[in-house]
């Protein structure tokens, strides 16, 4: 998600860059709950738990810091479903992407998601795009070719999962872009997932099962992990430059592989690692080219 820093720093930058790799342990060890819970629970009400928990945390954290619900008033009701809808449908995508693939191939699949921002934002908000930014959308293609490997039967259609996930993704963040400066930030967090957790609150009873008190102890960790998470994330971002703390959002690659093999025994192939560091390559040049524009724009061509 890309968030504006703030005038106020209040952390110091190698803190921001703690909190981001820790964001990244967090949320990938989110999706691995996730995976573990899809096994004996339905991939939806899964997503309800991870969903509804996280909106409830972050209502009851705005309600009682603020001391009001002002955040509860959208100015752009629009621009905020649409957002939420692709994060929504991102979400919903991944979660069943981990039911039948490695977490470390989702991930590695997933994270093309920064480089296609830069193909969409000059669709979407008109910036240019030059042949070097579009060279290095095709290289993370490539990357996710390598992870996929379509053809090989190893996560044939699979593959296609954590790919629309990094479509919708990239679509949430040109859609963040988009509508930080037309509404109140406070209410753009908020509603990242109270629209998912309603529909999912309609849908969940058509799924509901028993659950046991480990099952929603899961769920609401997922809702915890979740909130702690794009807390961490909204809080690096407001106390240090994007630019600087960028490239170790890609930490979140690493862990889901970590995570993959604590958890489920998952030994990434030579194939997944290549993938994973051609994608991860493609976003930390983008963010540098991104870089050096910002700091002399007539010594760099995009």
């Amino acid at each position: 998600m890309t968030i504006l820093p703030h005038p106020h720093a209040q952390i110091a930058p190698a803190l921001a860059i703690v909190m981001i790799i820790v964001t990244g342990g967090v949320l990938a060890g989110m999706d691995a709950t996730a995976k573990h819970l899809a096994i004996e629970v339905p991939v939806l009400l899964v997503l309800w738990g991870r969903y509804f928990f996280h909106t409830v945390i972050t209502f009851a954290l705005y309600a009682g810091k603020r001391r009001s619900l002002h955040f509860l008033r959208a100015r752009s009701p629009g621009l905020q479903f649409i957002r939420a809808a692709a994060l929504f449908g991102a979400t919903s995508f991944m979660y069943v992407a981990i039911t039948r693939m490695p977490l470390g191939d989702a991930a590695a699949i997933q994270f093309l998601a920064p480089v296609l921002v830069t193909a969409l934002s000059g669709l979407f908000l008109g910036e240019h795009v030059g042949p070097r930014r579009l060279a290095a959308v095709i290289f993370a293609f490539i990357g996710v070719l390598l992870v996929a490997r379509p053809g090989s039967g190893v996560l044939g259609w699979s593959a296609l999962l954590p790919l629309a996930t990094a479509v919708l993704l990239a679509i949430y963040m040109v859609m963040t872009r988009i509508i930080r400066s037309k509404d109140n930030p406070d209410s753009t967090t908020f509603y990242s997932t109270a629209v998912g957790a309603l529909a999912l609150s309609a849908l969940a009873p058509f799924y509901w099962q028993a659950l046991t008190p480990a099952q929603w102890g899961l769920m609401v960790t997922m809702g915890m992990a979740g909130a702690i998470g794009h807390y961490l994330l909204v809080k690096a971002f407001h106390s240090a430059e994007a630019s600087m703390l960028a490239p170790f959002t890609y930490s979140q690659v690493v862990a889901a592989i970590v995570w993959g093999y604590l958890v489920f025994g998952d030994v990434p192939s030579i194939w997944t690692a290549g993938g994973a560091g051609v994608i991860i390559s493609s976003g930390i040049y983008v963010w540098y080219r991104e870089s050096r524009l910002r700091i002399g724009p007539h010594k760099v061509a995009p």
